[in-house]
């Protein structure tokens, strides 16, 4: 059996790409790494001049992308008839089309001519293109659930779910925040392979219920706090927050329409971008230009730790 190592995002769709992962290669036989914006490019850079991706088959970075520098190492490596591991780059976000003019890249907004994609589902086409589902979906029933799946990733990430009113991707994005990663991703995994249905449990709509009263009142308590600054021009209007960013942003930007996009700043990890309509491209005319990428309503930027320790300095009036 190859031997995979897996870069994907800390989201549920990054997440949908390790579920993916584990069904194709076996949970012994990949290695996966979980990155956000702040951290991918230093993660993959290191892995490609080092010694380690010799441990590998295939290499794959999906849902996330990394920076033309990071490119250029992983362009080297892959050009050398000497190195044995493949390449491959399945990412959705426009900020990150100019890696298609690389072999192992493949870049991709739309899903068809009335739909977008997802890390996951690009992932998924790429594995059934190529065989590696074919010891799982052995079933009609583990065809349709797995589908199910990745369908419920797709509509929740690019948020479809929001246009549809349809509830159903949202809960199962907050079932994954309610159980946590490891935790979910085993019951996620259980249910692809023991259930007739995907579908919630009892207990799954219990829990629910009880967390989306705790996110309005996160939202209500995030409202009350929010900062309005001009930021390249735009109306923005600024939070801290750890938690819920997207159904955090969303909401905040439909109690201000004022506002031309939300800034929600997690100083752990990043910077979330938010907006609804079309008055901002956020992944090309603000993450990026911070370091960062993403789509047109959703997308971030990193902290750099050079920032965080500016913040300690400036709150504990700390010599520099």
């Amino acid at each position: 059996m190859k031997k995979v190592k897996l870069f994907t995002h800390t989201d549920m769709d990054g997440i949908g790409c390790s579920i993916l992962g584990i069904l194709a290669y076996g949970k012994e036989n990949i290695n996966i790494e979980y990155c956000n914006y702040n951290d991918i490019n230093e993660k993959v850079k290191e892995f490609y001049i080092g010694s380690e991706k010799n441990e590998y088959d295939k290499i794959f970075i999906t849902d996330i992308s990394v920076n033309k520098k990071v490119a250029t190492i992983i362009e080297q490596y892959y050009t050398d008839e000497t190195c044995n591991p493949s390449t491959q780059l399945l990412d959705h976000h426009p900020t990150a089309l100019e890696l298609n003019e690389y072999d192992w890249a493949k870049v991709q907004i739309n899903l068809n001519d009335k739909e977008k994609t997802s890390g996951t589902r690009m992932f998924y086409d790429y594995l059934k293109e190529n065989g590696g589902l074919n010891s799982y979906q052995t079933t009609y029933e583990r065809c349709i659930n797995l589908y199910d799946f990745i369908e419920i990733v797709r509509r929740y990430d690019i948020w479809q779910w929001k246009a549809d009113n349809d509830l159903i991707p949202k809960q199962w994005n907050d079932l994954f925040y309610i159980m946590g990663r490891e935790d979910f991703i085993k019951s996620i995994l259980y249910r692809l392979t023991h259930y007739d249905i995907f579908d919630f449990s009892d207990f799954d709509l219990k829990l629910l219920e009880y967390k989306q009263r705790e996110i309005n009142n996160y939202i209500e308590s995030k409202d009350k706090e929010l900062i309005v600054k001009n930021i390249l021009g735009y109306k923005a209007g600024i939070i801290f927050g750890e938690q819920y960013h997207s159904e955090v942003g969303n909401r905040l930007s439909e109690i201000h329409p004022e506002l031309d996009f939300i800034v929600i700043i997690n100083m752990s990890k990043a910077i979330s971008y938010r907006n609804i309509g079309n008055k901002v491209n956020l992944g090309k005319d603000v993450a990026e230009i911070f370091g960062g990428g993403g789509h047109p309503n959703a997308s971030g930027s990193p902290i750099s730790n050079e920032t965080r320790s500016n913040l300690i300095n400036e709150l504990f009036n700390l010599k520099f």
